[in-house]
């Protein structure tokens, strides 16, 4: 076979290597090796040992029929022998009797395929172990000793189109990733009220003229406050104030994370750091270079990992789990916490000199409870985006009687119970059809009734909850046949000591005979909860 090896180098090269798009690259290639090779298909594979497979990195195939899965378990027999011949490092493989190898006789097995021929090479850079290239022929015996010469001219080129299609995948990944973040950023930003955060006028207002002034700074900074106060949307608006805006927002529930995967998943491996990291992986830190990184839940961080946090606060570079190299990383590190730091730092819970870094400018986020003027306006955001959300017609106002009540209740689940609200009385104006104003039935918290009881003398007397628990009362005394103590009582049923019970049955006037709870309950009452 009389082949111009430079010319045959040269074209092949150009085929594999002129373009990112790896699929492209390997047909091109598969149409110019037609010439000089018994060829019906390549494959361009990527052994991946912690999860016992191959995966295929590219195919071209003469016909599409030809088309196999991604991802092909290995048998054992199969992986023992691809360790084998990676040892050996042998130029280029021929398998002309698929039977003959482990390899191709589970390949075949798979596939369906028994009737062909494979010349296989491994890949490798800089003695980095790539995976491999293959060759199939149809029918037996079909390759010899000059087209694996051939081949193996190949091999550099192969390699180097593998090495740049992983990368660029990556590469994708990474860009995929920074625009959900931005994405993800605007549509936070704009959870709460068109261009602007509700309350930033009002109960917010305080908050807000801290996140302008620290905003375009570097410094860390800790967010506090309780469960759903919004800890996540104040750091958002950090880093949309930021110079960093344009840069990548990363966050992270630290207790939503196995403690076997915080350090993976902050840092990021290098392959082979443990069973299963079959590739490179850049961490999260990696991924926030040059924007704002964003720990909600720091407490939650076990000690190790705060260690390692403590070490990118201080000199600002990270290094992967099984890594040696220092990797310089340029990210504003935002932090927040429902919990006490400094108790759990006198527990021996949480480091003291992170919660040093950390507590550079704290912010607290105030309960909703603390700013019940922006009620009105949460609520009313709340049923415009909700309602776009549900497709209704037309959108609900709300009655003011809806909103007073609204405000005395204390919202111990804050802005989220509020939000949560407002979708089930959405769901429910929807079902029953309804036109006008959401009211008090559709708007009233489930907890409403105990805080009712906590009341002023005035509001009791305004929403009659003497009458509602003397109704509630009466309905478990008939229940229990008048037994007030006891096993199946009515003081067990309804959670309360016998005597308080009596004493409150004292001060509503409720005798302990049963014909007292024959009294039917006030229509006006039917959809109240105790």
């Amino acid at each position: 076979m009389g082949v111009d090896e430079n010319e045959f180098f040269r074209q092949a090269t150009l085929r594999l290597c002129g373009t990112l798009d790896i699929e492209k690259a390997i047909d091109r290639c598969r149409r110019y090796l037609e010439r000089y090779f018994p060829i019906a298909r390549i494959d361009l594979n990527l052994f991946e040992p912690g999860l016992h497979s191959m995966r295929y990195i590219a195919q071209s195939t003469r016909y599409e029929k030809q088309k196999i899965q991604s991802v092909i378990p290995l048998s054992e027999e199969a992986r023992t022998r691809i360790k084998q011949e990676l040892e050996e490092r042998q130029d280029v493989i021929i398998i002309n009797n698929p039977e003959e190898n482990p390899v191709t006789r589970h390949l075949t097995q798979v596939t369906k395929n028994t009737g062909v021929s494979y010349m296989v090479m491994y890949l490798e850079i800089e003695g980095e172990k790539l995976g491999v290239v293959a060759i199939v022929a149809e029918g037996k015996g079909e390759f010899k000793k000059e087209h694996a010469a051939l081949l193996s001219l190949l091999h550099d080129p192969f390699a180097i189109a593998m090495s740049n299609a992983l990368r660029y995948q990556e590469v994708l990944e990474l860009k995929d990733l920074q625009a959900d973040d931005i994405r993800y950023l605007h549509r936070e930003l704009l959870r709460f009220s068109g261009n602007e955060i509700i309350g930033r006028d009002f109960g917010f207002k305080g908050v807000m003229e801290k996140v302008l002034q620290v905003a375009p700074l570097n410094s860390p900074v800790l967010l506090l406050g309780e469960t759903g106060v919004g800890k996540e949307v104040i750091a958002n608006a950090i880093h949309y104030f930021s110079p960093r805006k344009e840069g990548p927002f990363i966050k992270i529930n630290c207790g939503a994370l196995p403690e076997s995967l915080i350090d993976s998943e902050l840092f990021g491996h290098e392959k082979g750091a443990f069973t299963g990291a079959i590739a490179k992986k850049r961490g999260l830190f990696e991924r926030a270079n040059r924007g704002t990184f964003f720990l909600d839940e720091i407490g939650e961080l076990p000690g190790q990992a705060q260690t390692r946090l403590l070490r990118v606060l201080q000199n600002h570079e990270i290094k992967r789990v099984g890594g040696t190299e220092s990797i310089p990383v340029d990210i504003r590190v935002i932090v927040a916490t429902h919990r006490n730091l400094e108790q759990m730092v006198s527990y021996q819970r949480f480091r003291q000199d992170l919660l040093f870094r950390i507590n550079v400018f704290p912010i607290t986020i105030p309960a909703l409870r603390d700013r019940k003027e922006d009620i009105h306006a949460l609520v009313r955001h709340f049923v415009e985006r909700k309602s776009e959300e549900m497709k209704l017609s037309a959108i609900p106002s709300v009655s003011s009687e809806a909103v007073d009540m609204l405000k005395r209740y204390d919202w111990p689940g804050n802005v989220r119970e509020l939000e949560n609200l407002v979708e089930r009385a959405l769901i429910q104006y929807r079902g029953q059809n309804r036109n006008g104003p959401l009211g008090l039935e559709e708007l009233r918290p489930l907890k409403i009734e105990r805080q009712k009881i906590e009341s002023s003398s005035e509001e009791l007397e305004t929403l009659k909850l003497d009458e509602v628990m003397a109704t509630h009362i009466k309905r478990v005394l008939k229940a229990t046949n008048g037994k007030i103590e006891g096993p199946g009582g009515a003081s067990e049923r309804l959670g309360i000591n016998p005597s308080t019970l009596r004493g409150r049955m004292n001060k509503l006037g409720i005798s302990y005979k049963k014909k007292e709870t024959r009294n039917s309950v006030p229509p006006h009452t039917r959809n109240l909860f105790f």
